[in-house]
């Protein structure tokens, strides 16, 4: 029977650090936005956003954006936003 390899916290786990828009774009992260109402998901390029937020005056903070963003679908703010991993 083959053991489990214990793997230490710094291998496993990033400590970067996305608490705004800038930070996504200088680590190379795509913005996942998921709908906690209908479920829909849609990835976001940083950039665009951050030029969104410069025309309209709002804030680049994570907590902010994910106040203003709306959901494509169901018009929902009800959203999460994170960073998207893959292709």
């Amino acid at each position: 029977m083959r053991r489990p390899c214990l793997v230490s916290a710094s291998q496993t786990m990033s400590s970067k650090r996305l608490d705004t828009i800038a930070d996504y774009t200088r680590h190379g992260y795509a913005l996942r936005v998921d709908c906690k109402a209908c479920r829909h998901t849609a990835v976001l390029n940083p950039l665009e956003v951050t030029l969104l937020c410069q025309r309209r005056g709002w804030t680049k903070q994570m907590a902010g954006v994910e106040r203003r963003l709306k959901c494509s679908r169901c018009s929902s703010r009800d959203i999460r936003i994170g960073p998207a991993f893959g292709p």
